[in-house]
């Protein structure tokens, strides 16, 4: 290492080594000598001779503050000072003689010999040592701040027993007290600061919003002082320039009021009645004033008496004078209203308070009689005496009315309703001719067209019509309000039945759906929505419901799902199977080519366990419609291989070979008949000649995923030669190699060899091809070992496959296995919800309820079951259950269960 050159040079003066990096430098009285002058030194010292004194005062107060500036009022202060100072060491008797006599010399010896050893040991170090020397950091502030924020971080607290208790409960403390989670306790009591903070928080704000309000109630008490003020002068202005108004006096009343000078309120009100006594309002509001005092009724009764003298023909005062007086004073009321009505025998609400004064039926009809003369363009007076008459009175008085309201509706919806009410055999006829002349006479007497019911009001009022039970004449405005819509508009009709479905209205959507018919007989979704909207209605009429579908099937006598809809109605709805027997037999009889018609005919022998039946009409079936499809063969077969189960029939391998032979002759190209043909094999334990039809399969059908799948699980269960296996996938991926399906059979294959590794990597590579594959997903996701880890891949699982319904119940399934049953019964039930199809839903949701649900869900489950069951056809547990030769006549509580006992047994 090279020298440096300024290191052979002697130091600057005042050098301090290592200062630049944070070293601090010091200096002694051994290197400088005494700085503090002593008063006690000889006198040899006080007359100059003492060098380093000199020099220290030269250096102190030199410049412009030196000696030579001083003055004779300084040298005054020195000396007081001085003397100050002297008095001052008097005094200190404490403090040793013989310490302050200690000289300079023998200080600074006794200094110097402390660091002389020291000094001597430098010597020793070279030139390497000395460039090596470490840094000198602040380590003494660096100590003092780590020991402060320690000291800091060491609170305590005054811990109360609820915290300790909680920590507890939460694991915190054992029962030994062996280990402590602070962190638990430290929760804890920030839980309980934070409470207490709130308590506090919401106390302040309270009070904050008190005194606010306070402060508020304040201001708009002192604004509306000065509101009353300059209301005061403003009003008595109004009053001296218009004093033959009534609403300056009011208003002047008013504001007294609202100021509680209910006496000068009082005394405007009556200088305003005698200065417009012909205003009835001026007279009302003096009313209302008296009441609020201590005057009482006797005056305001004496009040409106004077105030009738002035507006004898004044509504309100006669109505109020009405209300004066005693309730039980029927008879006090009624002589009011009476001379009330002879200043104004034409006023509506006087009639009314009369008439409910009544009790008596005929004084009722006698006053109505009276007040329809007097009133007649008032229909609620034509409609109440309507109701109090007999059928022919009624009537009279219904053509009475349609006179005197010509452009009024209720009117001929009140004549219908008579008849009908009058009539139950009423003709439909009859009521649709009188509602139609009515719509014309509105159309002819009405002036202005916008005031014209509206197609929406006129349902409206069928709807109310039905709801009071007159449901012809709710058929017959529904008809006649379509009948003038003045077009044929089906979409329309259409999309007001479905409105009048979603407010469950279902009696009047259902005569727009009878009209829809009457005009297009032929229109198949008019016929559905009407059965299913009588199906759901809640008065649900099955006689109506099979009259419909006889009817819509003699309309249509060629459509295959009337027919059917019919059938299984008959059978399930109605419980008549040999009604239904009949209905399908027509029917093939009517189309003979209809597969789904033969079909439905074995079902229905086959649920009823006429089994001789059911094979009879799937032998005529592939013996009259044989190149119809493969699904007929292949129902055919499945029949079969049942009966030869029961031993109903007596079948050997030629015999099925023969009918898979013949099947797949017809049809080569079918997967599903290699797949059968191998299972009626493996039925006989003909493993090889089973793998030979598969791999025959694969050849006729390569892009069939679950031919190349059933191929490699035969190598691997019967053959146990995996390797074959998966040689066969790898050969089905090479020919389908956008199915994940596939990818997920390898996943699977390495799982069930317990080589999770190569399960890991297969899943790895399949996940980078399929991103949005729900099947890969499941098996990256239970290839997770921790469910803490699985919670955010559930999250990017639902986001990449847009809420599939396998991702949704397998997040429902790893609940169930973590113990969370609750949350996994709300999962399944949103799978389920998402896709009704789904078997396995069916099979979770009903594991949940089977274990803790109660038996009314159990059998709410049940039902939904039943109405769905056919529709159901996916899911891999679901489909291998049911088409299971075992179960063939199983119901669906059985299929249920097992495929839930299956579920449960495979997630272990």
């Amino acid at each position: 290492m090279e020298r440096k050159a300024f290191l052979d040079q002697e130091p600057p003066p005042g050098y301090v080594a290592g200062i630049g990096r944070g070293a601090t430098g010091f200096t002694t009285s051994a290197d400088s000598g005494p700085v503090r002058f002593q008063p006690n030194l000889d006198d040899e010292d006080e007359n100059g001779d003492n060098e380093d004194e000199l020099k220290f005062q030269d250096d102190d107060e030199g410049g412009i503050l030196g000696l030579e500036l001083k003055d004779k009022e300084d040298d005054e202060a020195d000396r007081i000072y001085e003397e100050i100072d002297r008095k001052m060491n008097l005094r200190n008797k404490n403090k040793s003689t013989g310490d302050l006599e200690l000289s300079t010399s023998e200080t600074s010896d006794k200094i110097k010999g402390q660091f002389t050893d020291l000094k001597r040991a430098l010597t020793s170090v070279n030139d390497n040592e000395w460039a090596n020397i470490p840094e000198v950091g602040d380590i003494t502030r660096r100590n003092k701040r780590t020991r402060l924020l320690e000291q800091q971080q060491q609170r305590t607290y005054a811990m109360p027993d609820s915290v300790i208790a909680g920590a507890g409960s939460m694991g915190s403390l054992n029962s030994n007290d062996e280990v402590t989670n602070f962190q638990s306790i430290s929760q804890a009591k920030d839980l309980l600061l934070s409470k207490q903070l709130d308590q506090i928080a919401g106390t302040s704000d309270n009070n904050n919003e008190n005194i606010a309000k306070e402060l508020e109630e304040l201001q708009n008490n002192d604004s509306k002082i000065q509101d009353i003020k300059k209301g005061r002068l403003i009003l008595a202005s109004l009053r001296k320039t218009e004093p033959r108004k009534s609403n300056s006096w009011i208003a002047s009343a008013r504001l007294e009021e609202q100021a509680n000078n209910y006496t000068a309120a009082k005394k405007f009100i009556i200088e305003g009645c005698h200065n417009v006594p012909h205003n009835p309002d001026i007279w009302l509001e003096n009313i209302r004033i008296h009441q609020k005092t201590a005057e009482g009724t006797k005056f305001c009764k004496a009040i409106v008496n004077e105030g009738l003298k002035f507006n004898i023909k004044s509504e309100k005062l006669w109505l109020k004078a009405f209300e004066l007086e005693n309730k039980t004073d029927v008879v006090s009321r009624r002589k009011i209203l009476m001379k009330g009505l002879e200043f104004i025998p034409t006023n509506v609400e006087l009639w009314k308070s009369l008439v409910n004064l009544e009790d008596s039926k005929e004084d009722v009809q006698k006053l109505l009689t009276k007040a329809v003369e007097l009133c007649p363009k008032e229909w609620d007076f034509w409609l109440t005496l309507i109701n109090l008459s007999n059928y022919d009175d009624a009537k009279s008085l219904l053509n009475k009315a349609r006179k005197a309201l010509t452009d009024n509706y209720m009117v001929w919806i009140i004549a219908c309703k008579l008849e009908e009410r009058e009539k139950d055999d009423i003709p439909m006829e009859k009521l649709n001719k009188l509602l139609a002349k009515g719509f014309k006479e509105l159309e002819k007497n009405t002036v202005d067209k916008s005031h014209l019911l509206s197609k929406a009001g006129w349902l409206n009022q069928a709807i109310d019509a039905n709801l009071e039970g007159f449901t012809k004449t709710s058929s017959a405005i529904v008809k006649v309000t379509l009948d003038s819509d003045g077009k044929e508009s089906l979409d329309e009709w259409l999309d007001d039945a479905e409105k009048l479905i979603l407010k469950k209205e279902f009696k009047v959507a259902h005569f727009i759906y009878e009209y829809i018919i009457d005009k297009f007989p032929n229109n198949i979704e008019s016929w559905l929505s009407l059965i299913l909207s009588m199906k759901n209605s809640k008065d649900f009429d099955k006689s109506k419901l099979f009259e419909y579908y006889s009817k819509a099937v003699n309309l249509n006598q060629d459509n295959e799902l009337l027919l059917l809809m019919y059938a299984k109605d008959k059978w399930l709805l109605g419980n008549d199977v040999e009604g239904a027997r009949m209905i399908l037999s027509d029917a093939s009889s009517r189309l003979p080519t209809s597969e789904n018609i033969w079909l439905a005919r074995i079902k229905l022998e086959v649920k009823n366990h006429n089994y001789q039946e059911a094979m009879s009409i799937s032998t005529d079936s592939i013996d009259k419609i044989p190149t119809s499809s493969a699904r007929v063969w292949f129902k055919h077969i499945h029949l079969m291989r049942f009966l030869a189960r029961k031993k109903i029939v007596t079948l050997e391998v030629p015999d099925f070979l023969s009918l898979t032979t013949q099947a797949l002759d017809l049809f080569p190209e079918e997967p599903k008949l290699y797949l059968q043909k191998s299972l009626v094999l493996v039925d006989f334990d003909l493993i090889k000649q089973a793998r030979e039809v598969l791999s025959t399969g694969t050849k006729k059908c390569p892009n069939s995923i679950e031919i190349w799948i059933n191929l490699a699980w035969v190598d691997e269960k019967y053959f146990k030669t995996v390797i074959r296996a998966r040689s066969v996938l790898d050969t089905a991926i090479l020919k389908n190699p956008t199915s994940d399906k596939l990818w997920e059979a390898k996943i699977k294959l390495e799982r069930r060899q317990n080589d999770r590794t190569a399960a890991q990597q297969i899943t790895n590579k399949a996940h980078k091809m399929f991103p949005s594959s729900s099947s890969i997903w499941i098996q990256h996701l239970s290839l997770i070992p921790k469910m803490s880890q699985r919670k955010n891949a559930f999250l990017d699982a639902m986001r990449t496959t847009n809420n599939s319904t396998n991702i949704l119940l397998s997040i429902g399934v790893f609940f169930w296995l973590d113990g969370k049953f609750l949350k996994a019964k709300s999962w399944f039930e949103r799978a389920l919800t998402s896709n009704k199809q789904s078997g396995e839903s069916w099979g979770w949701l009903y594991c949940f309820i089977d274990k803790y649900g109660s038996a009314q869900e159990k059998l709410g489950l049940l039902q939904n079951l039943n109405k769905n069951y056919d529709d159901i056809n996916d899911g891999e547990t679901w489909n291998h259950v049911n088409k299971d030769l075992d179960n063939f006549e199983k119901t669906p509580k059985e299929i249920i269960e097992l495929v839930s006992a299956k579920l449960l047994a495979k997630s272990i």
